[in-house]
């Protein structure tokens, strides 16, 4: 009897990973909600999420200060003045951001959203 139950145990185990649906997992990688997983994330193709100019300034700015020298601590107030030298406007987005943030507001949400839209045009 317990050769028997051994044996369907082991039958069991071995066809496991065979009974998974196929929907268990949507995407090649880690869960959608994971930093770095799915679709929009990443240096692939892709649906990015921001504005692209934003994007490549920011990127810009960053590599100018990492070139100057500045280290982790200090290079997102670098970037920050970079912006604010390079495009007045994305400053003022990215210093938006960072202050509705620091007022509790969770980001890509509606309120997130017009919070830092007020901000931006001082309504």
């Amino acid at each position: 009897m317990t050769r028997f139950a051994l044996a369907c145990a082991a039958a069991l185990l071995a066809a496991a990973p065979f009974a998974t649906p196929a929907a268990a997992q949507p995407y090649g990688g880690p869960p959608p909600g994971y930093y770095g997983g799915g679709p929009g994330f990443g240096p692939g193709p892709g649906f990015r999420r921001g504005n692209p100019d934003l994007r490549a300034n920011r990127f810009a700015c960053r590599q100018e200060a990492l070139a100057r020298g500045y280290r982790p601590p200090f290079v997102r107030g670098a970037v920050v003045d970079c912006l604010r030298a390079r495009r007045p406007d994305l400053a003022r987005i990215v210093e938006c951001r960072q202050s509705v943030r620091a007022q509790g507001y969770i980001p890509r949400t509606p309120p997130f959203r017009m919070a830092v839209r007020a901000c931006r045009f001082g309504a």
